[in-house]
């Protein structure tokens, strides 16, 4: 029985993230390689996962822990948020996504936006930083609440954010 791929595209895995694991096709794009990654996290295949490190940043000596952390967290959906370049002709690019997970029962979110380089013609994971989250502009004191209650918001969710 196929399953549909873990990365979220339409395919089948087989068809999709499981050929590039097994070797049979190479990620063309950065978002692709990110895609394959995050599958690789979701069925734990860990030697994917080092091997599409770039040389630079490959943690070598964390591989038991990534294994068991990828192991310990129930994987929900992949969301790309964004791509910066990272086509078949560029060299390097940015992926900008949310991974959503369950570890210990609660709902969790990684957010990352990944920088990948080309290593011999291959598409490589260098390395990921978090952006910030933008926190929603509330209103003023005397404003109507956001909440539609019809209220001031300073009597109302004031005191509750």
């Amino acid at each position: 029985m196929s399953l549909p791929c873990y990365c979220g595209k339409s395919n089948f895995y087989e068809e999709c993230c499981g050929t590039i694991h097994s070797g049979n096709k190479k990620a063309e794009t950065a978002e692709e390689l990110m895609r394959s990654r995050y599958s690789a996290f979701v069925i734990a295949d860990i030697a994917y996962i080092l091997k599409t490190y770039s040389s630079k940043t490959r943690p070598v000596n964390q591989a038991e822990e990534i294994l068991d952390w990828a192991k310990s967290v129930e994987w929900q959906r992949l969301e790309v948020v964004n791509t910066i370049k990272g086509n078949s002709t560029d060299n390097n690019g940015h992926v900008e996504f949310k991974a959503y997970y369950k570890e210990e029962g609660i709902d969790q979110c990684l957010h990352e936006k990944s920088f990948f380089e080309k290593e011999n013609e291959q598409w490589v994971y260098v390395s990921g930083e978090y952006p910030k989250e933008i926190k929603p502009k509330l209103p003023n004191r005397n404003d109507p609440c956001y909440c539609g209650s019809g209220k001031k918001f300073k009597k109302c969710c004031f005191g509750k954010i």
